[in-house]
């Protein structure tokens, strides 16, 4: 198992926050660092974190918080995860563009908005270890979001480096830049019912303390095809600028590894408002195209 739709619940929690409908304005208080102008981009890890695991390197913005080990598999340190016998790495996704069927809706204090029904995941070729995709959620008018997401494959699991969500809506706009500091371990190799993982990211503002529980497998029927999956539930805990909690359960196709469908529920305060967001995807066919 390779990748957790962490991107799909963090962007339906900010575009929650965000809204929709009205007339625009720019959100207080966010920081609009790039992914281009951070130094957890593709093959730019810095500083070894002491006593990280492999694969984990700590990284430092302004405004970040200094490195710290709150990275658990299990309730231990990634360091001490053992792969099984026989569970094979996972390895970077298949370049190209997924399609996603997407429905629900996001209410920002009295105004409702509904995502577009087709979203697109473009996952760029693999550097090194690393790869970057972008999700891109905004309808044909521009509203919504674009979540850009740095992975760093290893031998223990899939480590989470960064999320970059940029979201844009008609009475607001945001630019959140999340760090893992240091890379957060959030798929390991071989995962399987009754395992668990925690870890915390946090930038421009706001700090997600998120806790991931492997709790069955189930079969999908996915573009015709049926295939097994490991599903996943996901709770987020939201402070700073944007506060509240998010739940996501996923799927994900322990075959071709990818998040075959995602649903995140977001109860949120954002900029004293209150949010709340109900979003579906669902994954159309297992190849890119």
């Amino acid at each position: 198992m390779k990748r957790m739709a962490v991107w799909a619940a963090l962007a339906a929690i900010l575009l929650a926050a965000c809204g929709g409908g009205g007339g625009k304005k720019t959100a207080a208080n966010g920081s609009t660092t790039t992914v281009s102008e951070t130094s957890t981009t593709v093959g730019g890890a810095t500083t070894t974190a002491a006593g990280g695991a492999a694969g984990a390197t700590a990284t430092t913005k302004a405004g970040q918080k200094p490195a710290t080990n709150s990275n658990k598999v299990n309730g231990q340190s990634p360091g001490n995860y053992t792969p099984p016998p026989g569970a094979k790495p996972a390895t970077p996704t298949a370049p190209g563009t997924y399609h996603y069927d997407t429905t629900g809706s996001s209410k920002f204090g009295t105004q409702t908005s509904s995502p577009p029904p087709v979203t697109n995941l473009v996952v760029d070729p693999p550097a090194g270890t690393r790869q970057h995709s972008t999700l891109d959620s905004r309808d044909p008018s521009g509203n919504g979001s674009v979540t850009e997401t740095i992975l760093d494959f290893q031998p223990q699991g899939v480590f989470l480096v960064e999320l970059h969500i940029k979201t844009k809506a008609s009475i607001a706009s945001d630019d959140t830049d999340l760090v893992a500091n240091p890379p957060a371990l959030v798929a390991p190799t071989g995962a399987h019912p009754g395992q668990s993982v925690e870890f915390d990211i946090s930038g421009s503002n706001t700090n997600v303390h998120v806790k991931i529980d492997f709790v069955r497998t189930e079969k999908m029927t996915i573009g015709g095809q049926t295939v097994d999956t490991l599903v996943a539930h996901q709770v987020a805990t939201l402070s700073g600028k944007i506060s509240g909690t998010q739940t996501s359960d996923t799927w994900t196709s322990t075959q071709y590894d990818l998040t075959v469908k995602n649903h995140t529920v977001a109860d949120v305060t954002a900029y004293g408002v209150q949010a709340h967001s109900d979003i579906t995807s669902t994954l159309q066919k297992l190849t890119p195209g």
